[in-house]
């Protein structure tokens, strides 16, 4: 393998990627009882005529009997990828970087990953609380810290994220990994991209090369690959894209 002159910065999606279920519909969903609304806005969402921040405001609107005791009980029950961990320790002892980027409320990202005992950086939307009056309840609510302020319809700017946490000029090269409708505008930008689910047929469609995957072994396992075959490079279309972004184009 040539010597490495380059370094990996590697970003992640969190839910269906990184934890096994997608945690806002598994465990909020647990406090929804009107589920047919539920289920509905998850549809419209998947069809795309809901834009991601509408469906998350809406879906919390549906939430009854709110409390964060029995959020956290109906987190311990949420798995991640069982080879995650795995990974995240040859990502280091490569000297590269990992990130968690993700349109899940950075509550339940940060509880399941302390439960698994894992200390990765993450990017995520942010949990709020209102007490209700009179009740032993609280009405949970969400804000956008890492949305694009041009773009009205995404929770965070998974693009922005990768964008500016990588350094082109310092032989810094992009991996994206991730399965769902909140990857599809990052996976233009990023040089190597892994992808699974609707993902992948959207990659596919859109003439994106990408790597399919089902679980972060497969992830690790080409990267090796792609590291001794000296493969690791800029994607150019990618690089242009980020170049174009950068300059305000």
């Amino acid at each position: 393998m040539a010597k490495k002159d380059y370094k990996l910065k590697i970003f992640c999606d969190f839910d269906g990627t990184v934890a096994k279920n997608d945690v806002w519909v598994s465990a909020i969903g647990k406090f929804v009882k009107d589920k047919e609304a539920f289920d509905k806005l998850s549809d419209d969402f998947c069809s795309l005529t809901l834009n991601a921040k509408d469906c998350n405001w809406m879906s919390l609107e549906l939430v009854e009997d709110f409390t964060l005791e029995q959020f956290d009980r109906y987190l311990d029950e949420e798995d991640i990828d069982p080879h995650f961990k795995d990974f995240v320790e040859y990502v280091r002892s490569e000297e590269d970087e990992v990130f968690i980027v993700s349109g899940g409320l950075d509550y339940y990202i940060d509880y399941v990953l302390k439960k698994e005992g894992l200390d990765v950086k993450y990017f995520g939307t942010q949990l709020t609380t209102t007490p209700i009056e009179g009740t032993d309840y609280i009405k949970p609510g969400v804000e956008f810290p890492y949305a694009d302020e041009n773009c009205e319809k995404c929770e965070i700017s998974k693009r922005n994220i990768l964008i500016n946490n990588t350094n082109d000029l310092y032989d810094e090269v992009s991996v994206f990994v991730g399965d769902g409708i909140s990857d599809y505008c990052v996976v233009h930008y990023a040089d190597i991209v892994f992808a699974k689910k609707r993902l992948a047929s959207y990659c596919w469609k859109n003439n994106i090369t990408y790597f399919e995957f089902d679980d972060f072994s497969d992830v690790k396992k080409k990267l090796e690959r792609l590291k001794m075959e000296n493969k690791i490079k800029h994607r150019q279309f990618a690089k242009t894209n980020r170049k174009d972004v950068l300059l305000g184009g």
